[in-house]
């Protein structure tokens, strides 16, 4: 008797177990696990990045060869305004530096960043200026890029870091972009990291225009860089002969000294420039004679 009680409850418990368990064969409902389900999602975040950065590479080709159709398709399509390449570039950047108003227009209309930097630190602005694009400098500025931003690293083309938009525009004599920035009210006296301003470098290139401009703003025609030198003895050394007689016509000092002690005449003779050589020792001579040189520069030849 005992033992057919305890079958039965043994029974009992085994239809429980049954009626609790689910089956191993029960059809499977298409809800994933939640590690699956994570996965899946990762696959999908991957596939859509895939596809992003195919469209901003397409997007870069597009600005490289002025097609702007493929640029307005591509940003219908879902490619990035401010993309950046491996240097930080944006189609922005891009499109400055290669002198495509359209192309700059849409971007900027669209949103683009203005003041984006690449990993140089160098702005679509700079980049404009140094490639001598005035009109879309113009265009950045009406947008509101700021001129008076320097680069932070060196590059290939700036040379040096710490340059502004318009130092670059000096370095490339590009006079319609220094008119315009200059018109902007400019810091006109903003140094590199080399202590060089913008009439420094437009001495070195010895564009006597751009001088003539830059002084007329009011630039330090006595500041030196790093070296000690000043806007004149660094046109001495390049043998740049129009700068050098603008800027001393200017009434720059002629008996200014670098780190080495050596003064633009010094330099002049060493390196063999006998133009500039002349030049200074006959303007030397007429300010000894004069005996109030402040008011007897303007008639130095």
């Amino acid at each position: 008797m005992n033992k057919s009680k305890y079958r039965v409850l043994f029974c009992s418990l085994c239809l429980m177990m049954m009626i609790s368990t689910p089956s191993l064969a029960a059809p499977y409902d298409g809800t994933l696990h939640p590690r699956a389900a994570v996965s899946k999602a990762k696959t999908k975040v991957t596939m859509s990045q895939e596809k992003l950065d195919e469209l901003n590479t397409e997007l870069f080709t597009a600005v490289d060869e002025d097609d702007l159709g493929a640029v307005i398709r591509l940003l219908i399509a879902g490619a990035q305004l401010n993309a950046i390449d491996r240097t930080g570039m944006t189609p922005l950047m891009q499109a400055a530096l290669r002198g495509e108003p359209d192309i700059v227009r849409l971007l900027l209309n669209k949103g683009a960043q203005v003041n984006a930097m690449d990993i140089f630190g160098v702005t679509a602005l700079m980049q404009a200026a140094w490639a001598g694009h005035a009109g879309i400098v113009e265009m950045l500025v009406a947008h509101g890029a700021d001129p008076n931003l320097q680069s932070t690293e060196q590059t290939p083309k700036l040379r040096t870091s710490g340059v502004s938009a318009l130092m670059a525009a000096c370095m490339n004599g590009n006079v319609g972009v220094v008119k315009f920035l200059l018109a902007e009210n400019v810091n006109v006296d903003q140094r590199d990291t080399q202590g060089q301003s913008a009439l420094m470098y437009a001495a070195r290139e010895g564009n006597p225009q751009i001088v003539g401009l830059l002084l007329s703003s009011g630039a330090n025609m006595e500041m030196k860089d790093e070296y000690g030198r000043t806007a004149l003895t660094i046109a001495t050394i390049y043998n740049r002969y129009d700068a050098a007689c603008t800027l001393v016509s200017a009434g720059a000092n002629v008996y200014t000294r670098d780190i080495h002690n050596m003064t633009p005449i010094v330099y002049a003779s060493a390196l063999d420039h006998g133009d500039i050589y002349r030049f200074l020792k006959e303007a030397m001579l007429q300010r000894a004679n004069c005996a109030a040189p402040q008011q007897c520069s303007q008639s130095i030849p």
